[in-house]
């Protein structure tokens, strides 16, 4: 009996401590997720390696970081270069806690050393769905899209050479990026717990009688 009551406290607290596997899905395609919001460099001139855009609707701030020193555009639809004209890596993500449900962006390759980019996309648990792709002449456009309420919170990525650019960035369903678990995660919590109850009650039981 004491072995039951521990299995079932086992059971129940591994499910309370692992958060649910997410699924974020990456595209390749131009249109293949079409994010509600073009994000905008109107904020601050760029400082080092770092760049500050705000979306066009919500004014939801998104901060770029590069491994070399950026430079964008005046005015207009966000797009990035590095200084020294060939950008090989950049992440960006919004505000702690805040997330988004869908990405799009393009990678500028025309007359582009680069053949290859490594593309990570992380959710709210830190987990890091990922992909290697081909880099061809002119514009690449690539998306994600986050599934079974999970936020994207943060997007990298690393090429094998310089581009010119990144630009087009848009994205969609901006959230609070809490670890929340997924309702069947929920149901297996529940049922993790009813375990133990069962277990208890035996155990009573079984004292009772003796």
């Amino acid at each position: 009996m004491r072995g039951i009551f521990l299995a079932a406290q086992c059971a129940a607290i591994s499910l309370i401590a692992f958060p649910a596997a997410a699924t974020i899905a990456i595209y390749t395609s131009p249109g293949a997720v079409q994010p509600a919001e073009n994000v905008l460099f109107s904020g601050p001139d760029p400082i080092g390696n770092t760049v500050i855009g705000f979306t066009n609707q919500t004014q939801t701030r998104v901060t770029f970081n590069g491994i070399e020193p950026l430079v964008s555009p005046p005015a207009g639809q966000a797009r990035i270069e590095a200084t020294d004209g060939g950008l090989t890596e950049l992440s960006f993500g919004l505000d702690p806690g805040l997330g988004f449900k869908e990405v799009e962006f393009d990678l500028f390759g025309t007359h582009a050393e680069a053949t290859q980019v490594v593309l990570n996309f992380t959710d709210q648990f830190s987990t890091i769905f990922a992909g290697t792709y081909a880099i061809h002449q002119g514009g690449n456009f690539f998306s994600a899209r986050a599934f079974d309420n999970q936020l994207i919170t943060n997007v990298r990525f690393m090429l094998d050479g310089p581009i010119i650019d990144a630009g087009q960035f848009r994205i969609g369903g901006v959230g609070e990026a809490g670890a929340v678990p997924e309702p069947a995660m929920w149901a297996m919590m529940m049922a993790g717990m009813g375990l133990v109850g069962v277990a208890m009650r035996r155990r009573k039981a079984a004292l009772a009688a003796a």
